[in-house]
């Protein structure tokens, strides 16, 4: 190209004077020009609408009218300094309009230099960011609170992205990790496996509780997990589309103390139903044994009372009188009948024998634990259910070990052992209940369910009800019971439940 064809190109690209001035006019960002002395010469429209100032207010007036009197010292001494050494100088300047009102400006300022190096002019371009500011200082503001509020809570929380990685965790999650003897990936992996949920796409959750078992802890550590899914936003290198990733909120809250009050106020409630139902039935079986002991001696008045009027009439007096013994027993019989306790309810449910068990035992384990003895507890893995009144089979379990202690105690053992095991059958479940005390022999083995039957004479506090207890239970369950001599030489009780069908 020829040096008369690169003119002719760079006149013809040459725009008229009369645009440049209209293209700073009507610029949207508020243009000042002023000399070096910083005197205004000139303001375009966006200068007055942002400062009330019209050209000819501030024309010749010098930059500080602008001026709020807000802004420190130090950052003028900048301003100046960047500006001497003929650099851009961009900042935030607190500035007041024409109303008295203040606001803050954006401000970037440019040396106009001339061909031989001198700073002829400044050129001024600023916009109210105000509105911008206070939203961005609320912005901080609410990030900050929420910040403290999550950090400073007693919940242990973390946010997990679309990968399952941990992007944040307070100090509660690390003081439970600690406690857990883990960390946070490894609590991660231990929830998800007893939960069975995918944090990626598990959605939202509460109150899912879970159960730890810490080695060397004997209690378990209960937790409480809820997750809350987000979707956080963000640029990508273009700056143009949005980008959504998908996060999860999760909080991991410690309720063990709460597990344990609910577990000791379900013993205590258990331990109260078990006492009024032993209580009733105890009543029920004193009451009927107090009937059929009356009975007897009635029945045989009765039929002396009626050969005594055969032989000598109605006005005989030895028969008016045993007619008034048999009105006045057959009364005692009938207040007696009227005392008997209503029979509690039976609520069949499929019930897991191994559960029972499990909370039967919890009820003796201050009394295993002072009276030495060592619990062999073998629960079958895979117990089918049977359909039973979950009281009233608590009332047997407990009724047989009363009477397993109590044979160890009384034949002071040294070495106290209680062996019970369930097993799964065909069609039935069999529990088996033993201990290594005295026994029963073999002449007392179908006098035991009878009531009021005791071999604790000297023990005031035994009634000889239990068994017999455990007898009707037994009955109405359709459960048949085997005694036997146990491998330790005690009793063993084997009891077989009908399995419920379909469990």
């Amino acid at each position: 190209m020829s040096k008369a064809q690169v003119f002719d190109s760079r006149e013809a690209t040459r725009l008229p004077s009369g645009v440049y001035f209209q293209t700073v006019d009507q610029s949207p960002v508020a243009i000042t020009i002023t000399d070096p002395e910083s005197r205004i010469l000139y303001t375009n429209a966006a200068f007055t609408q942002v400062t009330g100032y019209e050209a000819g207010d501030v024309r010749g007036q010098h930059t500080r009218i602008l001026s709020a009197g807000k802004t420190p010292a130090c950052l003028y001494g900048e301003l100046w300094s960047t500006l001497t050494r003929q650099q851009v100088w961009s900042g935030r300047l607190v500035n007041r309009r024409k109303d008295d009102s203040i606001y803050l400006a954006e401000l970037t300022i440019t040396p106009v230099i001339d061909s031989e190096g001198n700073t002829t002019h400044y050129l001024g371009m600023h916009r109210d960011i105000t509105r911008l500011q206070k939203l961005s200082q609320e912005l901080e503001n609410q990030r900050t609170l929420t910040d403290s509020i999550v950090r400073g809570s007693p919940v242990a929380t973390l946010l997990l992205d679309n990968e399952g990685r941990v992007r944040f965790e307070n100090p509660a999650l690390e003081q439970l990790c600690l406690t857990l003897g883990c960390d946070s990936e490894q609590l991660l992996v231990l929830l998800s496996r007893r939960l069975g949920l995918d944090y990626r796409q598990c959605g939202d959750f509460t109150d899912l509780e879970v159960r730890c078992d810490i080695p060397g802890i004997g209690t378990p550590r209960w937790l409480s997990c809820s997750g809350s899914s987000l979707r956080l936003w963000q640029s990508d290198d273009s700056f143009h589309h949005e980008q959504g990733h998908d996060c999860l909120l999760l909080t991991v809250n410690d309720i063990t103390d709460l597990k344990i009050q609910q577990e000791e106020v379900r013993i205590n409630a258990l331990m109260a139903r078990l006492a009024e139902n032993e209580l009733v039935h105890s009543m029920r079986e004193a009451l009927n044994g107090a009937i059929f002991q009356l009975q007897r001696p009635l029945n045989v008045t009765g039929a002396a009372a009626a050969l005594q009027k055969r032989r000598n009439g109605d006005k005989d007096p030895l028969h008016q009188a045993l007619h008034e013994v048999l009105e006045s027993c057959q009364l005692a019989i009938d207040t007696l009948s009227q005392a008997l306790p209503p029979q509690p309810p039976i609520h069949k449910m499929p019930l897991n024998l191994n559960e029972l068990l499990r909370e039967v035992l919890s009820l003796y384990t201050e009394r295993l634990l002072s009276e030495g003895v060592v619990v062999d507890w073998k629960p079958c893995n895979s117990l089918p259910s049977v359909l039973g009144d979950e009281i009233s089979l608590c009332n047997l379990f407990k009724q047989l070990l009363d009477n397993a202690l109590t044979a160890m105690a009384h034949a002071h053992t040294r070495d106290r052992e209680l062996r019970i095991c369930s097993q799964r059958l065909e069609d039935a479940v069999r529990v088996t209940i033993a201990d290594n005390g005295p026994g029963i022999d073999d002449t007392l083995r179908n006098k035991v369910f009878q009531p009021f039957f005791t071999t604790y004479q000297e023990d005031g506090n035994r009634s000889g009800m239990g068994l017999v207890l455990v007898q009707d239970v037994a009955n109405e369950h359709g459960v048949s019971i085997d005694i036997d001599q146990s491998t330790g030489g005690g009793c063993q009780f084997s009891l077989t439940f009908p399995a419920l069908a379909g469990h």
